[in-house]
């Protein structure tokens, strides 16, 4: 890990002890603690589970981009790598993931722009999956009026597209080479494709969050629950703040408040919980992971002293 990237999250943990504080403040830290002491902590594997299997989803579609791109990477180091990805997790946006086309490079000498758009397209459809799950959650919980959310999400995903299809200079010759490798994961049969993916593990971790609320005991409809979990999280995501810290938990334990008449504390509880099982828990994943790489690519250097270490791709003819 780069020092650069150290002090990144640093900075990163400062803000999110700010915003527990700031939790613990406007829920008052004795209900807060006594409202998480009385939490069913046998749902919580449970929790780490459904959100596990979101990463597995999202690890098929990144696996669905490189084959798409004829990157040819072992399926067990292709998890690592995209694993080690959750490390970035609290830069804005997660443009920090295209750390993993960095160690994609490092190992199989596959040019960073050529898979670097595969973090767009990953983005971009799970702008959209998470839009169409808190559509379905609020069409579920009764509100039917929000269906503008889902076409407001589908403007966004639209308007990256068209932004992509933008004439450029050629003096932007590897920018444009990136954007021509973003187009072409964006075909309308793959965008539904991999959107629907997005959808389905996003819903997974709708779930997680509703056991989360659950647990705690709270009068709070499952319906509800995901609603307040998927938009507080899309609102984290547009926010561009690192990891959406400070609006994905104040939109959260709001909309918690509001749907639901819940607690403070009660609000504030869920939300520390669904925050820790779906942000620090994929950050926690990232740097083990990131760690497993580096010990991969230390070995295989000492195995390849020359500096060869896996069988590397011709840029030009890669890019």
């Amino acid at each position: 890990m780069s020092r650069r990237t150290g002090i990144a999250i640093g900075l990163a943990v400062m803000l999110a002890a700010a915003v527990a504080i700031g939790l613990g403040l406007y829920a008052d830290f004795g209900k807060l603690g006594s409202a998480l002491a009385g939490y069913s902590w046998g749902l919580f594997p449970a929790v780490l589970a459904l959100t596990s299997l979101g990463y597995l989803l999202r690890f098929a579609r990144w696996q669905v981009y490189l084959r798409r791109l004829d990157v040819d990477v072992p399926t067990g180091r292709s998890l690592v790598i995209f694993l080690s990805g959750f490390a970035m997790t609290l830069s804005p946006g997660k443009v920090g993931e295209v750390l993993k086309s960095v160690l994609l490079r490092r190992a199989y000498g596959t040019p960073v722009t050529r898979t670097a758009p595969v973090v767009l397209a990953e983005r971009v459809t799970d702008v959209i999956g998470t839009v169409v799950v808190a559509g379905g959650a609020a069409i579920w919980a009764g509100a039917g009026s929000r269906w503008p959310l889902l076409v407001a999400g589908l403007a966004v995903a639209g308007g990256v597209l068209a932004a992509l299809r933008l004439p450029l200079p050629q003096r932007l010759a590897r920018v444009r080479r990136m954007r021509d490798t973003a187009l072409a994961l964006h075909s309308p049969l793959l965008l539904v494709q991999m959107s629907a993916v997005s959808a389905l593990a996003w819903g997974v971790e709708a779930v997680a969050a509703i056991l989360c609320v659950k647990g705690l005991h709270l009068h709070v409809s499952a319906a509800n629950a995901a609603v307040a979990y998927t938009l507080g999280n899309l609102a984290g995501s547009l926010s561009f703040v690192p990891g959406g810290l400070g609006v994905a938990e104040t939109s959260m334990t709001g909309l918690l408040r509001a749907l639901s008449g819940a607690t403070a504390a009660g609000a504030a509880a869920a939300t520390v919980l669904i925050r820790v099982a779906t942000l620090w828990f994929a950050v926690a994943v990232g740097l083990v992971a990131l760690g497993l790489e580096e010990r991969i690519a230390r070995r295989s250097r000492l195995s390849h002293p020359l500096g060869v270490t896996e069988p590397a791709l011709d840029e030009s003819r890669a890019g």
